[in-house]
């Protein structure tokens, strides 16, 4: 079997680790892979670390000019064959504003199509999305939760659940240790607004009692939701990081003892699971769309997004550290059982298999 990975630009800068990931774990189930990647996005410095040298697109351009720039695509995968027709088994589109370029590129190799709906906010998109028969299409959705509002418009038997997983490492991170500084996580969409300046001054309060304790944030919440003049007000420019390009960090962000999780639009995130997955505590608000947030017992949930409900939770997480790493320790257990890797892989090929039935994996080049 051999797969084309279509990225737009949103999801190449947020979710590099997955793609990544996708691609060594096909590649060891014996499917070829080949990602195509936008140009002129910045991400020729993103350091994608993939078996093959990816292919660049232009994902810019009038909408009339997207079957040429399609077909310029599958010729360069097929490497110019005068029929490309059959080179390619499947093509899977990661990132919304990617899926047309997808369709056209996925009639152009005479491939099966498979769009994820990585975030809760393409539901409606997939819904618009006409599909053809002979199209040979599937919508992949990370959570259960994503299934229903699907099925109701009638798409139920285009939809495959593929449960996002983490990396679990032989061993748990020491988190909260007596011989480092606190080092606490702001990870957010930033997208909502009000709920990410709550989070923050509840964490400014909770940290008030620990001098050592450090914030690293990423650059989106900083950036949308105006954080910085908040961080000047607190007096906390010394205490507050700021992580611009937060996948280029992760083995950082990773090194750190709680991440302050307040809000995503529904998103899923393999930050958040591989956060999980080493043992960090995660503190987060009560979205019901995202199920390792849900069904991990060790999660500490805020249901009232207020300031003074951010300050008490965390407050006591920083009290009770004992606790905290206990909590954490609860998030790992539940990654390991319910959200590896190796699952996801299985689920994505069950997709792919499904809408080419007779095609087996085959040995990678």
């Amino acid at each position: 079997m051999r797969v084309l990975i279509l990225v737009d630009a949103q999801f190449a800068v947020h979710e590099r680790a997955l793609i990544e990931r996708v691609v060594v774990g096909l590649a060891q189930e014996g499917i070829f892979t080949q990602v195509v990647l936008p140009k002129d996005r910045g991400l020729e410095e993103s350091g994608f670390d993939l078996i093959a040298e990816p292919i660049w697109y232009a994902d810019r351009g009038l909408g009339l000019t997207q079957r040429i720039r399609a077909n310029q695509v599958a010729r360069r995968v097929t490497k110019d064959s005068d029929e490309p027709s059959g080179n390619i088994d499947i093509v899977h589109v990661f990132g919304g504003s990617a899926w047309s370029m997808g369709r056209e590129l996925a009639r152009a190799l005479g491939a099966g199509l498979v769009l994820d709906i990585w975030r809760a906010g393409l539901i409606d998109s997939a819904k618009g999305f006409h599909i053809e028969a002979s199209d040979r299409a599937t919508f992949l959705v990370p959570e259960r939760s994503f299934e229903a509002p699907l099925s109701k418009a009638g798409l139920g038997q285009h939809v495959h659940l593929a449960q996002w997983g983490a990396q679990v490492a032989g061993e748990p991170a020491q988190i909260f240790r007596h011989d480092k500084n606190i080092a606490i996580v702001l990870m957010s969409s930033g997208r909502q607004k009000n709920i990410c300046i709550a989070a923050f001054e509840g964490l400014a309060d909770a940290i008030a009692d620990h001098p050592s304790a450090m914030i690293f944030a990423n650059v989106e919440a900083v950036e949308r939701a105006g954080l910085w003049a908040r961080v000047l007000d607190r007096d906390l420019r010394d205490r507050f990081t700021i992580i611009d390009r937060s996948e280029d960090r992760r083995d950082l962000l990773l090194r750190c003892d709680l991440m302050v999780y307040p809000d995503t639009l529904h998103e899923e995130r393999t930050l958040l699971l591989d956060a999980m997955g080493i043992g960090m505590a995660i503190i987060a608000g009560n979205d019901s769309h995202i199920a390792p947030i849900q069904d991990s017992s060790g999660t500490i949930l805020v249901d009232r997004p207020s300031r003074n409900a951010w300050a008490q939770r965390l407050s006591s997480c920083l009290s009770d550290i004992e606790h905290t790493r206990r909590a954490g320790l609860e998030s790992r257990a539940y990654v390991t059982k319910n959200r590896r890797i190796a699952n996801y892989i299985t689920s994505i090929i069950d997709a792919y298999q499904a809408i080419t039935p007779d095609t087996q994996p085959e040995e990678s080049d």
